[in-house]
């Protein structure tokens, strides 16, 4: 027997369906670009649209007739910020970005990807950019291998990948059990390493954020470009990224997880 839900699910599950895309694109999008990319008709989306304008979740730029995130969805962001802690741990981000003058980033992990929460960017010539809520697979990137190492269902999360692992760039893991023998490493020195497997050019070292009970809640990363982050300063940065990682972790609350 299906289960009945309740009236007006679909609606508040496509509102919420507008507000993720919307998070997740780097520019601002229009009615149509929303309509075409969640499979909704222009009269729905525009219904959708208006009311989530009217609280304040979405806001119109009047020039473009293009749609982005209102101040109300900053306001929700910053609170949920302060209930997980995260508020906190900009100070931290900052304070690696000084030492190591590269870019800083704070992921969570949503289901098989991980996602960029807090930026902090490297102000060097050469870098590279990304914004907040890029996603990216957890097996190619040193955030979603940190938060995997230590996460209680890395298992049944390799057991659900296909025998080859779709190459994002051609230094990308090809197997299941190459990213099996991966996590442990991660274990046995406590951070991890992307070798250009997310991007090509930019080398990665990641350290879990862990909860009181030892499960990793997020993941702190340091990405520089190759030209700069040879394997022997991936070794000391690796250390100063899991040192960091564990100031992070002061302020992870008990029983509230960052990742879902």
């Amino acid at each position: 027997m299906s289960e009945v839900l309740p009236a007006g699910t679909q609606s508040v599950g496509r509102a919420l369906a507008v507000l993720k895309l919307l998070a997740g694109s780097p520019d601002e999008l229009s009615g149509n670009a929303i309509a075409n990319s969640l499979r909704l008709s222009s009269g729905t989306a525009n219904r959708l649209i208006r009311a989530l304008i009217a609280e304040g979740l979405v806001a119109r730029n009047p020039v473009s007739d293009c749609y982005y995130l209102g101040s109300g969805a900053v306001l929700l962001g910053q609170a949920a910020q302060r209930g997980f802690g995260i508020d906190k741990a900009l100070p931290i981000l900052e304070r690696l970005n000084r030492e190591t003058e590269e870019a800083i980033n704070l992921s969570i992990r949503q289901g098989t990807e991980s996602v960029v929460m807090m930026r902090v960017p490297c102000t060097l010539p050469l870098r590279f950019e990304q914004h907040t809520g890029a996603r990216f697979p957890l097996y190619s990137t040193a955030s979603g291998k940190a938060i995997l190492a230590f996460s209680p269902d890395a298992d049944q999360y390799l057991n659900s990948l296909p025998a080859k692992l779709r190459k994002v760039t051609p230094h990308s893991l090809s197997t299941p059990a190459a990213l099996a023998d991966q996590l442990a490493g991660v274990r046995r020195r406590g951070y991890s390493i992307d070798e250009q497997e997310n991007i090509e050019g930019l080398r990665c070292v990641g350290a879990p954020v862990l909860d009181p009970e030892g499960n990793a809640q997020a993941a702190l990363v340091i990405q520089a470009p190759t030209v700069r982050m040879s394997r022997n300063r991936m070794r000391t940065l690796g250390k100063q990224v899991a040192q960091a990682a564990r100031d992070v972790s002061q302020f992870v609350p008990v029983n509230r997880a960052m990742s879902f």
